[in-house]
């Protein structure tokens, strides 16, 4: 019994680090969360400007898992970014952040995004800290872009395009909604964004594309369905 537990105990971590292990250049996260490379970067390593004169940093939102110049992001890194991205406004992206810390120490999760638990009670529970008084100061303090119940639920809600392994860890972002037939997924393809059906890698799509080849002769070469081929062209452009 002793070593069954080890090794699930071994296959969680296994699991996680994949989760955490940096994959993506900045460019390529701005690409899937639907931002500017320039924000990904302020976002997740912070920025230095000038204010009235004087020097300021902008501290990051995230805890990125890499380093700025490579690969940069992880899986989970995606993840938090794309809620971020449904914000606009410093003030209100400093709200989210606020309230993601307090839904980890609610489900005792440093980083809840990772587990479905955020998709379960997430909800829930930035509501709640909506409604509490520095949370209430926060919404009223959303300058550049409210920060209301409304969107704070939202937050959670968009973890429908998640799907999570039997252990409840975050497996595969459909990061075009389940409409499209593209996801990452961050035990296929060293966690590139690959078709959903097919799992063609999403670059040697493109890669075609730019080559001249027709959409037909893609799927032939390629085995990936009309759809997805459209698709992931679709995203290239």
């Amino acid at each position: 019994m002793g070593r069954l537990v080890g090794y699930a105990d071994a296959m969680d971590k296994r699991i996680e680090q994949r989760a955490l292990t940096p994959r993506y250049t900045i460019s390529e996260a701005a690409v899937l969360i639907g931002r500017r490379a320039e924000t990904v970067s302020r976002w997740s390593f912070g920025h230095e400007r000038l204010y009235k004169g004087e020097p300021r940093r902008d501290e990051p939102l995230i805890p990125a898992d890499g380093e700025r110049g490579g690969l940069a992001l992880s899986f989970l890194n995606l993840l938090e970014l794309r809620t971020l991205s449904i914000y606009r406004g410093d003030a209100a992206l400093q709200a989210i952040r606020r309230a993601l810390e307090y839904v980890g120490k609610e489900l005792k999760e440093q980083r809840p995004l990772m587990t479905r638990q955020f998709h379960v009670y997430g909800g829930e529970l930035l509501t709640r800290f909506a409604e509490t008084d520095d949370g209430v100061m926060l919404l009223n303090a959303s300058r550049g872009g409210q920060l209301t119940a409304e969107k704070l639920i939202e937050s959670a809600l968009w973890t429908k395009d998640i799907d999570y392994d039997e252990d409840e860890h975050a497996r595969r972002w459909w990061f075009k909604t389940r409409a499209v037939p593209l996801v990452v997924d961050n035990r296929v393809a060293g966690g590139h964004p690959i078709t959903a059906e097919t799992g063609v890698r999403l670059d040697a799509i493109t890669a075609r594309n730019r080559e001249g080849y027709s959409n037909d002769e893609i799927e032939r070469d390629t085995g990936a369905r009309e759809a997805e081929v459209v698709a992931a062209i679709l995203l290239a452009a």
